[in-house]
């Protein structure tokens, strides 16, 4: 799940969870925004879900994935579509593909 909050700056707050019944030792979010970093990014294990903070540009697109453990890679699904009428999200977030994130982090 994703959650963006705007900030008075313009820019946007947003919120990277898993849940938290995922068996893990590590989490790490990896996508566009840290150069495809396997380690730029951990997520933290709260109560009821994995975490990660970022704050991002408005009006950007980026893709992501999540890394569990240094081994597996896992995405979202892919975002729903938005009621009739509902504004856009601030902020672009593009799960890609498990293949697709293991060979951006690799060329990284």
């Amino acid at each position: 799940m994703i959650l963006q909050l705007p900030l008075p700056n313009g820019d946007v707050a947003v919120y990277f969870r898993l849940p938290a019944t995922i068996w893990a030792d590590k989490v790490q979010l990896v996508g566009d925004f840290n150069g495809w970093s396997t380690q730029a990014t951990p997520m933290r294990l709260g109560e009821n879900y994995w975490e990660a903070k970022l704050t991002l540009h408005a009006g950007e697109r980026y893709c992501y994935a999540y890394l569990i453990d240094e081994v597996d890679w896992c995405t979202d699904s892919p975002p729903i579509e938005r009621a009739f009428g509902a504004p856009p999200p601030p902020v672009t977030m593009l799960p890609v593909d498990i293949p697709q994130a293991r060979n951006r982090a690799m060329a990284r």
